[in-house]
């Protein structure tokens, strides 16, 4: 049990890490948030409304998955010590460095490299060929 739990936590880890996740997308598949509507209203999306596809017990693993999400989105904002400049990425400065390309060992958030790698194959910073990318692990302070 404890291996299936690791797992779960290190998904949710890795969802609320990337910076195209967003809780708000699963918040709007079950008809939650801004702008709530009525089961009668059909131009809302909703989970709730495919009920011959959707079995309540689906639903209710999707509410639950969630729940744990948003619990586990909080406490990691309570451990999570401000950002300094030097961790945001060179090419956006909107979200923490959090990928290494090898074999240069360049670094970006995730977003910045998914997006650059659907259309070139070479470093943003030294026109390397990217062989691969490694989730970056900043090095503990001295």
């Amino acid at each position: 049990m404890m291996r299936f739990s690791f797992r779960i936590s290190r998904a949710a880890a890795v969802l609320l890490s990337d910076p195209c996740f967003q809780l708000r997308s699963i918040q709007y598949l079950l008809g939650e948030g801004e702008g709530e509507a009525t089961a009668a209203d059909s131009k809302h999306f909703s989970l709730h409304t495919y009920t011959d596809y959707i079995s309540a017990e689906e639903e209710q693993k999707v509410e639950q998955m969630l729940a744990f999400l948003m619990e586990e989105s909080k406490q990691a904002a309570a451990s999570t010590a401000p950002t300094s400049e030097d961790d945001l990425c060179p090419i956006c400065y909107a979200h923490s460095i959090s990928a290494v390309f090898k074999p240069c060992s360049h670094k970006s958030c995730k977003a910045c490299i998914n997006q650059h790698l659907m259309n070139n194959k070479d470093c943003f910073f030294c026109k390397a060929t990217i062989t691969g990318v490694d989730d970056y692990i900043k090095p503990a302070s001295s």
